[in-house]
């Protein structure tokens, strides 16, 4: 074999493209294999959690109205804890560009800056007489701005999946109040919580196909 013959030639431009979607494709794998588990995670809070608030009035032996409460947040800041671990590790070694980073960043304080400002809204309605009514508003308007960050994500990222979700937590939301005390929190907790456990099901399931389509 001629010493100057060198096996790693450079590649054509069809070969480079074809690397470059290869790794684009195993970056997509390796982030959006956390994407079931942070869906069940949340899953499991907005069920229980919302099935624990409708407990307090819907059941004759529900759970005090502080307790509900305290089991509500504590998923809710678990559910956040388990997403934001499985995004760190998933995300290790993988470099964003300074314009992906600043994408992320405001998208990720949007989050924050949405919830003071909604609940901030709530506290005043209540402080004018709202009432009663405030067990419809928060958990609605929670819910429908959840769904509206879903939306924005799947434009940002081009996500399907955050687009099917965000469309459908925007109508839970929007028809929940309909059913009324207590029953809106029955609806959120199948109809919002199940369809994140439904998902993350159906991701799970998929995901195994393709692995076994590939062995």
């Amino acid at each position: 074999m001629d010493e100057n013959t060198t096996t790693d030639s450079p590649l054509d431009p069809a070969g480079m493209l074809a690397l470059v979607r290869r790794q684009q494709r195993d970056i997509g794998l390796q982030l959006g294999g956390a994407v079931p588990y942070i869906l069940l995670a949340w899953g499991v809070s907005w069920t229980l959690g919302f099935l624990g608030l409708w407990s307090v009035d819907g059941l004759p032996t529900g759970l005090p109205l502080g307790a509900a409460v305290a089991v509500f947040v504590v998923l809710f800041v678990a559910a956040g804890g388990v997403s934001a671990l499985l995004g760190i590790r998933r995300g290790r070694g993988i470099r964003s560009s300074p314009d992906s980073a600043f994408t992320g960043t405001v998208y990720g304080v949007t989050w924050s800056i949405g919830f003071v400002g909604l609940t901030a809204i709530g506290v005043a309605l209540i402080q004018r007489g709202l009432g009663d009514l405030a067990n419809l508003y928060f958990a609605s308007v929670y819910v429908f701005f959840c769904g509206i960050m879903y939306i924005i994500a799947a434009a940002i990222w081009h996500a399907v999946p955050a687009l099917v979700s965000g469309c459908w937590l925007v109508l839970v939301g929007a028809t929940a109040p309909f059913f009324g005390y207590p029953g809106n929190y029955l609806v959120l907790a199948i109809a919002g919580g199940g369809a994140f456990l439904v998902m993350a099901v159906a991701l799970l399931v998929y995901r195994a196909a393709g692995r076994r389509a590939h062995v």
